[in-house]
C-alpha cells in the first residue's frame, strides 16, 4: 500500500486531484462546480484507498463529499444541514474522529469518550458549512481549497510519523484547486471541497493538543471563519443568512470583484502562515502562543482593512471633505476643464494644488485653513493626499501634482491663446522657465515674469505690472502657504482668472532642479527622491507622520460613528 511511502501517497493524491479537476475543467468548463461533488468523491476513494484504509471508511469518506455537495444545493436550509450532517455521522462511525486531545498547561491526555462521535461529526459539519458561502465570490472556493490543503498537509508533515490519510485528502484537495482556478463556483462545489478539508483537519489532528485539534485548522480555514463570524456579528448572533456578507461589506467599500479575490486570497494565505508558525513553535507556552496569534492578527485586520480602502473606487466625483479641506475628486483632464471655465469670468479663482504639508498646514494655521477652505478648486498634488483620501473612504484616486498642471496649463494656453504670467522663485528662474515653457509649447504668450524675492515697498509695482500685463494665468511660486496668503490679500486688486500657487515648479521648468525619474514617480516616491537630492527639504518630511496621525484620529473617529446606533 502507498500509505508506507509518503513521497508516492503524496505524488498520487496530487495527481488523483488534478487529473480529475482536469477531466472536469474540460468537459464542464465553467460549469465544473455543478459536477464536483461527484468527481470529488471518486478521487478521494481512490486517494483514500491508497492509504490502505478500510473499505468502510473509503465508502464513507466518498459518501461525506457527494452528500455535502449535493444536500448544500437544496433550497431549504434543514434539508441543506441535514445532508451533511448524516455524511459527517457516517465518516465518524467508520473510525475517522478525534479520541483524545491534550488539553493546554497540562501533559494529561483527556480522553472524549462518548463525546466523541457527536463532537467530531459536529466539527466536519461546521468546517463543509463554513466553505459554502466562498462560493459567492468567483475563484475564492479554490484557492482558499488550495492553501487551506497545503496548510494542512504541512502541518501533518511536521506532527505525525504516519501522515497517509491526512495526507491523502489533503493534497487530493491541493489538486483539485488548482486544476479548477479561476473558474465560477456555487454552494455543492465549495461544500464538496469544505468536507474534504474538514476530514483532512480530523485525520491531521488525532489524538493531539487542543491547539491542533482546534486552533490550527480554524486559522487554516480563517477565511471561511472571518465570514461566518462578520455574518453573525452583524445580523446580532442570529443564524447566519444570505445578508451582510464579508463579500457584501467589499462591495459597499468600491472593491471590484477581482480586486476582492485577491484580497481576500492573500488575507487567507495570511491567516494560513500563521497556523503554520504556531504549529512549528508548538513547545512555546500556550499563552505566549495566544499573544503571538493576538498580535498578529490584530496586524492583519489594519493592513487587511488598509489595503480595502486602496483597493476601493467608488463612485462619485465632485469635493470631498478631507481633514476639513475641500480637495476636488477630479482627474488631470477635469481639473483642466474646471479651469478652463474660470477664463471667461474675468475674476480671481484661486486654485491650491494640496499636498501633505498643505493639508497639516490647514490644521495648524487658521489664516492658511480659511483661504483653503474658500479656494475655488483645491487640487489633490501629492500621493499622502490621495492615500490620505483613500484611508478615509473618499473617492479621489489620482494625483494632480502642480508641476504638471501647471505644463498641462501651459500647453492648453498655447491652444487657446492663454496670456501666462509668472511670479516668484530667485532672480532669472523665472526669465528662463518661460523660455523653456515657450520653446516646448509654441505660441504660448507669457506676457510677463518677476521673481519673488521684492520687497513689501516693490509690492504695489509688482501687482502693476502685473495688471498691466493683463494675464488669463497667474502662476505663483512662493512656497506653502505664502503663495496662497499672498494670492489671497490680493485678489480683489489682480483680477487674474486663474491665480495657483505652484511651489517650486519654476526651479524645475528652468532645469535649476531636476524632476524624479519617470519610474520613481510612478512608485509614488518623488517626494523621496527630492529630499535625497535636497537635504534642506528634511524638515518637511515631518508633516507625513502628522497627517498620518491626522488620519489615524479621523478613522477612529469614523468607526466609532459608524458603531454608534
Amino acid at each position: 500500500m502507498l500509505g508506507n511511502h509518503p513521497m508516492e501517497l503524496t505524488t498520487v493524491s496530487l495527481l488523483l486531484g488534478l487529473i480529475s479537476g482536469a477531466i472536469l475543467r474540460w468537459w464542464q468548463k465553467a460549469a465544473a462546480s455543478w459536477w464536483l461533488p461527484v468527481f470529488c468523491a471518486a478521487a478521494i476513494a481512490g486517494a483514500v484507498l491508497g492509504t490502505g484504509a478500510n473499505t468502510p471508511l473509503t465508502i464513507a469518506t466518498a459518501i461525506f463529499v457527494a452528500v455535502a455537495g449535493l444536500s448544500s444545493r437544496h433550497p431549504h436550509r434543514l434539508v441543506r444541514e441535514f445532508g451533511t450532517v448524516i455524511g459527517a455521522l457516517l465518516v465518524s462511525v467508520s473510525g475517522l474522529r478525534v479520541d483524545a486531545v491534550k488539553m493546554p498547561f497540562t501533559t494529561q491526555f483527556v480522553a472524549l469518550g462518548a463525546f466523541s462521535i457527536p463532537l467530531t461529526t459536529l466539527w466536519l459539519w461546521l468546517f463543509t458549512a463554513l466553505m459554502r458561502p466562498t462560493a459567492r465570490l468567483k475563484g475564492l472556493p479554490w484557492s482558499v481549497a488550495v492553501l487551506s490543503g497545503l496548510t494542512f498537509a504541512l502541518i501533518v508533515a511536521m506532527t505525525q510519523t504516519q501522515p497517509a490519510l491526512a495526507l491523502a485528502l489533503s493534497l487530493t484537495t491541493v489538486g483539485m484547486g488548482v486544476a479548477l482556478w479561476g473558474l465560477p463556483a456555487e454552494a455543492g462545489g465549495a461544500a464538496s471541497l469544505g468536507a474534504l478539508l474538514a476530514m483532512t483537519s480530523v485525520a491531521g489532528a488525532l489524538k493531539n493538543t487542543a491547539f491542533l485539534v482546534f486552533i490550527a485548522p480554524a486559522l487554516a480555514l480563517g477565511l471561511p471563519v472571518l465570514e461566518v463570524s462578520y455574518r453573525l456579528h452583524t445580523g446580532g448572533f442570529t443564524l447566519p443568512t444570505q445578508r451582510r456578507s464579508l463579500f457584501d461589506l467589499l462591495t459597499a467599500e468600491g472593491v471590484d470583484e477581482r480586486r476582492a479575490f485577491w484580497l481576500l486570497t492573500v488575507a487567507h494565505g495570511y491567516l494560513c502562515l500563521l497556523a503554520l508558525l504556531l504549529v512549528r513553535w508548538i513547545e512555546v507556552h500556550f499563552s505566549l502562543k495566544l499573544l503571538i496569534m493576538a498580535v498578529w492578527l490584530f496586524v492583519g485586520v489594519v493592513a487587511f482593512w488598509i489595503a480595502v480602502r486602496f483597493s476601493a473606487r467608488k463612485a462619485g466625483k465632485g469635493v470631498v471633505n478631507l481633514l476639513g479641506v475641500p480637495v476636488a475628486a477630479v482627474t488631470m483632464e477635469e481639473a483642466l476643464d474646471i479651469l478652463e471655465r474660470f477664463i471667461p469670468e474675468r475674476r480671481t479663482h484661486l486654485v491650491v494644488t494640496s499636498d501633505a504639508s498643505a493639508l497639516v498646514r490647514a490644521q495648524e494655521d487658521e489664516e492658511f485653513r480659511r483661504i483653503v477652505q474658500n479656494a475655488d478648486l483645491v487640487t489633490p498634488d501629492g500621493i499622502g493626499v490621495v492615500w490620505s483620501a483613500r484611508l478615509l473612504g473618499l473617492p479621489v484616486y489620482e494625483r494632480v501634482p502642480g508641476v504638471e498642471l501647471m505644463a498641462k496649463l501651459c500647453e492648453r494656453a498655447a491652444q487657446k491663446g492663454w496670456r501666462v504670467f509668472l511670479l516668484g522663485a530667485r532672480p532669472g528662474v523665472a526669465d528662463k522657465a518661460a523660455q523653456n515653457l515657450q520653446q516646448r509649447y509654441p505660441g504660448l504668450q507669457v506676457v510677463g515674469t518677476h521673481h519673488g524675492y521684492f520687497s513689501p515697498e516693490e509690492e504695489p509695482q509688482v501687482i502693476a505690472q502685473i495688471k498691466a500685463a493683463q494675464p488669463d494665468i497667474l502662476f505663483v511660486a512662493f512656497g506653502i502657504p505664502k503663495q496662497e496668503k499672498w494670492i489671497a490679500r490680493h485678489a480683489q486688486e489682480l483680477q487674474v482668472p486663474i491665480c495657483i500657487g505652484v511651489g517650486g515648479s519654476f526651479d524645475v521648468y528652468a532645469g535649476v532642479v531636476k524632476r524624479a525619474p519617470a519610474w520613481v514617480q510612478r512608485l509614488c516616491l518623488e517626494w523621496l527622491y527630492r529630499t535625497v537630492r535636497d537635504p534642506k527639504r528634511l524638515p518637511r518630511l515631518l508633516a507625513i507622520p502628522k497627517l498620518l496621525w491626522m488620519v489615524a484620529r479621523a478613522m477612529w473617529g469614523q468607526s466609532r460613528k459608524g458603531a454608534s446606533p
